[in-house]
C-alpha cells in the first residue's frame, strides 16, 4: 500500500509500506511502465524480493517522461 516512488541525485527508487500483520517472509513483485504504454514490465530483479522497495533507476531515467509503478504481494 501507499507506493511512491522518491527520487534523489538521479536515483528513483520504489517504496511501499506493508500491512500490518503480513507474514515473515513475504515476497513481492514489481512491475512499471511509461505513461500511454498498455504493457506492464517486470523489474527482473524485483520479482519474489522479500524488502520494500526497489531502484528502478534504469528503467525511469529519462526525467522528461511519466512512469508508472506497481507492487504485488
Amino acid at each position: 500500500k501507499r507506493a511512491a516512488f522518491s527520487s534523489t541525485n538521479f536515483e528513483n527508487i520504489l517504496t511501499w509500506e506493508t500491512e500490518a500483520g503480513i507474514p515473515p517472509g513475504t515476497a513481492f513483485d514489481v512491475q512499471y511502465k511509461q505513461y500511454g504504454e498498455k504493457i506492464w514490465l517486470n523489474k527482473r530483479e524485483c520479482q519474489g524480493i522479500t524488502q520494500p522497495f526497489c531502484n528502478l533507476s534504469r528503467e525511469t531515467e529519462n526525467f522528461m517522461e511519466h512512469y508508472y509503478a506497481r507492487v504485488r504481494a
